[in-house]
This record gives structure tokens, C-alpha cells and sequence, in this order.
């Protein structure tokens, strides 16, 4: 009787094998179809904001042109740093604070330690971090725009690189020391932007120029050069050869770029629904979404890709989106996932909740 028993189990087992290495993948994708995800689990915090207000290494910065103060989730203030001269600029970027005065720019951490770059007059544009550098758009007292890129040390590497024309984007490579950076300018109505790749040192690899759109997003990826425009995507090597260019039918809500997963995310505004396009590095489609009309703004936190409006937040998921939170009264600033928990700011309060 144990020996019929067992060559049951056995013959269970390979079957459960058989069906589950045949038809497992459906299996899987037929059962996550059938997920509702949503938010569970909400705790609500009222938080004390001053003018701007965001996420800042596992808290909140909030702060004007005369006070910087940073809490917990908890809405407990970790520290408050006030300057008796105003700051003409504030910016967040990766883990540090930059405040602009009058003639330097001071870098704050998240202890509120602060380090004084080097002098350097006119007006922040844009700040931003990548691969350990920071870089800096400075409109200096000419109208003109340089670019500061300083590294995790806060030495300067790049200082006052001059460009005539308004500089609209920057990427910093993460294989060399080297970085791309888009400049745009009208001439006689016509739209001009050229893209560079240059080494740290200011040594000049290549550039190029592209007529009749607008850049909007240059980005390093292996040495070679993505580059979004109004009307195209742009895909170029080391040596500044064009790889591949794909045409935008549709006016771009947002986008994405995922070095690790070598995709391309662009969301782009259709007749009664929007469109998640989905690329590989090689300007191939992988996957059409449709996103309810609403969500015009794209997050991606590991494998799981979030579109959002002021109140509604979508998971997708196997072809599917599901709202997993709304709130009719209030704007969503910004919200941040990590694992299944979910954070989400709004101008006076922080919601906490699990994705189940």
C-alpha cells in the first residue's frame, strides 16, 4: 500500500512539473491579471512646511530664502538652519542641499554640515547629481550659461565652462570621466540644439546639431548618448555616430531611462487615454500600455512602474493598471516606494501605507 502510495505522489509530482515548466509563465502572468493592488494600511501625519517642501534622506526638507529645516516622517524637526543673508536659489540634489547667495553657493548635508564652493556669481539655473558629480547651470552676469560640475569631495573638476547658447540638459557618464550636455538657440525663428560629449578635462569628443525640435533630455548609457527630443529619439556612440532614431507622433508627458534594465519608458498624451511606449537600447518597442488620461507623470521603483496626476496614483501591472490611491482634496507633491511601502507628500501631510 506505501509502495502505490508513493508511486502516486511521484507520478503527482512530475505532472505538477510538466504542467508547471509547459504553461507556468501563463500560469503566473493569468493569476497576476487577476491582482487588485491598492494601498492599505494608511497612516496619516500632519507636517509643518515652509514654501518648498520634499523627500530628503528618509525625511522631508522644507525651506525658503531665509530657512532650511528637515524632519522625520514624523514630522519630529532633526535640525533647522537659518542664514541672516537671503538665498537667492535653493536646491536638492541626491543627499545634499545647495543655497545660492549673493557670490558662492554652500553645500548642506544631512547632518546640516556645510561646505562653501568656491565663488561663483550669477544665478542658479539648474542643479542636479549623478554618478557621485554634481553639476551646476549658472546664468552668469553676461546672460550666458556655464556649467560647475563638483565631485563627492565638493572639488570643483569643471568650473565656469562657457557656452553662448542657454544650456537645457546634462549627463554624467558613469564609464568615463566624461559628460553630455544639450544647448539650445533660436536663429532667425529657426530652433538650433546641439549635443556634446566632452571629457572632464574640457577636451571636446564630439558634437552635433539638431534643427526644427526641442531636446529635452540627454543621457549617458554605456558611453553612448540617448537624447529625447519633441519630435524624435535620438540614439548616438562614443563617437558621436547616430545609431538609430525613432519619430514621437504624440506630445510627451514624461519618460523614464533604466541603465540597469537597458529600457526606455516615454509617456505620451493620446486621444482619451494616454501611452506607455516601452524600448529597448536598440529603438525597438517592447510593450504598448494604455494609462487612464489622467496620470501624466511616470515613477519606476525597481520592477514596478507607477503613472500619477495631482490625486491619483496607477500601478501597472501584466497589461493592467490599477488606482491603488486617490485623494480628492489634496495635490500630490511627490511620493516615494521602497519594497511594498509607499510614502506620499502633500503641502501639509504625510501618508504612509503598504501596496497590497
Amino acid at each position: 500500500m506505501k509502495k502505490y502510495i508513493r508511486v502516486i505522489i511521484i507520478c503527482l509530482i512530475v505532472i505538477f512539473g510538466l504542467v508547471y515548466f509547459t504553461y507556468g509563465k501563463e500560469i503566473l502572468i493569468l493569476i497576476g491579471e487577476k491582482r487588485i493592488y491598492n494601498v492599505k494600511n494608511t497612516q496619516e501625519t500632519d507636517i509643518y512646511a515652509l514654501e518648498e517642501y520634499m523627500f530628503f534622506n528618509d525625511g522631508v526638507i522644507t525651506f525658503n530664502n531665509k530657512k532650511i529645516v528637515f524632519l522625520k516622517y514624523n514630522n519630529d524637526i532633526v535640525w533647522e538652519n537659518e542664514d541672516t543673508e537671503f538665498a537667492k536659489q535653493v536646491f536638492v540634489a541626491g543627499k545634499y542641499i545647495f543655497r545660492k547667495t549673493e557670490n558662492n553657493v554652500q553645500v548642506i548635508d544631512k547632518n546640516n554640515q556645510k561646505y562653501v564652493i568656491a565663488e561663483i556669481k550669477g544665478d542658479l539655473i539648474n542643479v542636479s547629481r549623478e554618478n557621485d558629480k554634481t553639476y551646476m547651470i549658472v546664468r552668469n552676469e553676461s546672460g550666458n550659461n556655464s556649467l560647475y560640475i563638483i565631485n563627492d569631495s565638493n572639488d570643483v573638476i569643471v568650473e565656469n565652462r562657457g557656452f553662448d547658447d542657454k544650456i537645457t540638459g546634462v549627463s554624467i557618464s558613469d564609464r568615463s570621466e566624461g559628460y553630455s550636455l544639450i544647448t539650445l538657440r533660436f536663429d532667425s525663428g529657426v530652433v538650433i540644439n546641439t549635443v556634446y560629449f566632452n571629457l572632464l578635462d574640457d577636451v571636446e569628443l564630439w558634437k552635433t546639431t539638431i534643427e526644427n525640435e526641442i531636446l529635452m533630455k540627454t543621457q549617458i548609457v554605456n558611453n553612448n548618448v540617448i537624447v529625447i527630443g519633441t519630435n524624435n529619439i535620438y540614439y548616438y556612440n562614443l563617437n558621436g555616430k547616430l545609431m538609430w532614431k525613432n519619430s514621437i507622433f504624440n506630445k510627451i508627458l514624461d519618460y523614464e531611462i533604466k541603465k540597469d534594465e537597458q529600457k526606455l519608458f516615454m509617456l505620451l498624451e493620446k486621444d482619451g487615454y494616454n501611452e506607455l511606449i516601452t524600448y529597448n537600447f536598440e529603438g525597438k518597442v517592447l510593450e504598448i500600455n494604455k494609462i487612464p488620461s489622467g496620470a501624466q507623470s511616470l515613477k519606476i521603483y525597481g520592477n514596478k512602474i507607477f503613472a500619477y496626476s495631482n490625486n491619483s496614483i496607477y500601478l501597472l501591472h501584466n497589461n493592467k493598471v490599477d488606482k491603488i490611491y486617490g485623494d480628492t482634496e489634496s495635490i500630490i507633491a511627490d511620493f516615494i516606494v521602497e519594497g511594498r511601502d509607499i510614502n506620499i507628500l502633500f503641502k501639509n501631510k504625510l501618508v504612509r501605507g503598504v501596496i497590497k
